[in-house]
C-alpha cells in the first residue's frame, strides 16, 4: 500500500503499514491531534509531532494484519474523531469564562476561606 490518498484535503502517504500526514496547525489543534490518537490507542499507535511552522506531523502505524480496506478504515475513523476532538476544543475555549464564573459562584457560597 504504497500509494498517495486524500482523505479530503488531505494528502496520504502510505507505506508498510503506516499513513503518513500533515494536519494544518490553524485548523487542528495539537490538543485535539493528541485526544484523538488516544481514543484510537487499541486500533493503532499514533506519532504526533509538535507542531512545525503551522503543520502537525502525524503517523499511524496500523495493524499488520489487516488488509488495506480495515487499515483505510482506522484512517477514516481517526479523521471523523479528530473533527468532533477539535468542536470539543473549540467549545472547551467558548465556554471557559462562563465555567471559571459558575466555580467562582460556587466557592464563594461555600464558606471556604483562603488560607493566611
Amino acid at each position: 500500500m504504497a500509494d498517495e490518498r486524500s482523505s479530503d484535503a488531505v494528502p496520504i502517504r502510505w507505506d508498510d503499514h503506516a499513513a503518513h500526514f500533515e494536519l494544518d496547525a490553524d485548523v487542528y489543534r495539537l490538543a485535539a491531534v493528541q485526544r484523538t490518537a488516544y481514543r484510537l490507542a487499541a486500533r493503532c499507535t499514533a506519532l504526533v509531532a509538535a507542531p512545525s511552522t503551522s503543520k502537525i506531523a502525524v503517523t499511524l502505524h496500523l495493524p499488520r494484519d489487516g488488509n488495506d480496506a480495515a487499515r483505510r478504515e482506522v484512517v477514516d475513523i481517526f479523521f471523523r474523531e479528530l473533527l468532533d476532538q477539535e468542536l470539543r476544543e473549540q467549545v472547551r475555549a467558548e465556554t471557559a469564562p462562563v465555567r471559571a464564573l459558575l466555580l467562582a459562584v460556587a466557592f464563594s457560597r461555600s464558606g471556604l476561606k483562603s488560607p493566611g
